[in-house]
Parts: C-alpha cells; sequence; structure tokens
C-alpha cells in the first residue's frame, strides 16, 4: 500500500518524508524544505553577505541535500546533524569556487571591545546576523567554522588553504571587529535606522 503524503499532517515522521523524498515524491520533498528552510537559510545567512547570497546558497543546498538523501544513515546520527553538514559543505565548496583564495583583510586600526556578555544577550539575533554578515569575507569564514560549526584551527586551516596561525588571528581579529559592529554607539544607531 502506497502511502500518501498529506502536507497538513504534523504527526507525519521525519522518517516517512525521508523514505518518500529516496521514492522521488515532490510532496515530501516540499514537506522537507518548509520544514528545514529556516534553520538552511539561518546557516547561509551567516556565510553570506548579502540575502540574496544567502538565498542562492539555500537553493544549492537543497538540490544537494535532495540528492544525497539516500546517503543518510540514521544511525550514524541525527538527520538535522547530517543536514548542517551537508549545508555547510556546500557552501564552502560554493565560496571556492567563486574565490580562489579566501581574502584576507587587516585594517590598520582594531577597536577595543565595548560589549560585556549582558550587552551582547540583549541584542536582538537579526541584528548579530545583519553584523556577522559585514564580516569581511576571510574573517566571516572563520568565524563562521570555528564558533558555529567547531571545527579547530587546524580543520579550518585545510579546508580554507591557510596557515593555522593565520586562522586564529582572523578569529581574534573577528571578534573585535563584530564587537565593535555591536558596540552600544552603533547598536543605538541602528535601533534609530529601524524605527
Amino acid at each position: 500500500m502506497k502511502y500518501t503524503l498529506n502536507l497538513k499532517d504534523n504527526k507525519l515522521e521525519l522518517t516517512q518524508i525521508i523514505t518518500l523524498i529516496q521514492l522521488k515524491d515532490s510532496k515530501a520533498e516540499k514537506a522537507l524544505f518548509l520544514r528545514f528552510a529556516p534553520k538552511v537559510l539561518t546557516i547561509c545567512r551567516r556565510y553570506a553577505s548579502q540575502n540574496v547570497e544567502a538565498q542562492d546558497y539555500m537553493q544549492e543546498c537543497f538540490i544537494l541535500i535532495f540528492t544525497k538523501i539516500h546517503q543518510f544513515n540514521p544511525n550514524k546520527g541525527s538527520f538535522e546533524g547530517w543536514l548542517h553538514r551537508v549545508c555547510t559543505n556546500r557552501i564552502l565548496e560554493l565560496m571556492r569556487k567563486s574565490s580562489t583564495q579566501v581574502k584576507i583583510s587587516f585594517p590598520e586600526h582594531l577597536p577595543e571591545p565595548e560589549l560585556t556578555k549582558k550587552d551582547l544577550v540583549a541584542i536582538p539575533q537579526n541584528v548579530i546576523l545583519n553584523a556577522i554578515q559585514q564580516l569581511p569575507s576571510g574573517y566571516r569564514e572563520v568565524f563562521n567554522l570555528y564558533i558555529f560549526e567547531g571545527w579547530s584551527h587546524r580543520q579550518i586551516g585545510k579546508q580554507l588553504n591557510i596557515a593555522e596561525t593565520t586562522s586564529r588571528s582572523q578569529l581574534t581579529r573577528a571578534k573585535k571587529l563584530l564587537q565593535h559592529l555591536l558596540s552600544k554607539k552603533n547598536y543605538n544607531r541602528y535601533e534609530r535606522q529601524l524605527a
């Protein structure tokens, strides 16, 4: 008996959706997309400098997810973890294709950090994401891989074809620049622009 997918059926198990996608069911693909699009877009926005670029990354990620979903093995980990790895690797691959080398920029003056952890918690997530998108691409890549993906400097260096020490300095500079972008002065200016 063939199971027909009803997109309004919230009780449908993820394993059923995955099985149906493996059988080339387009409704199941749509269900998976609707369930995970916000998470994938968030991953993409962290690496992209603009929202249009993030949407392009997201489209490429879902194409790859649907192509490789037969490789997902629930015995090796969660689907969300697998999806996250597939997306991260695809984004890095797209970034490598668009640029043969990581652009490393070293501003002459880095401001001293002005925010405490308490201040940072009060800033909305969309403002933090916007600040991450403003980081130079080399800073943004290292920051994302280290902070969000949990990669070591050795792994980052190997993936981005840079020295381990360069990865460390990029991270330090990214953190300082991010704190400057999120400083009270800049945050208040941003709040006025939104009003």
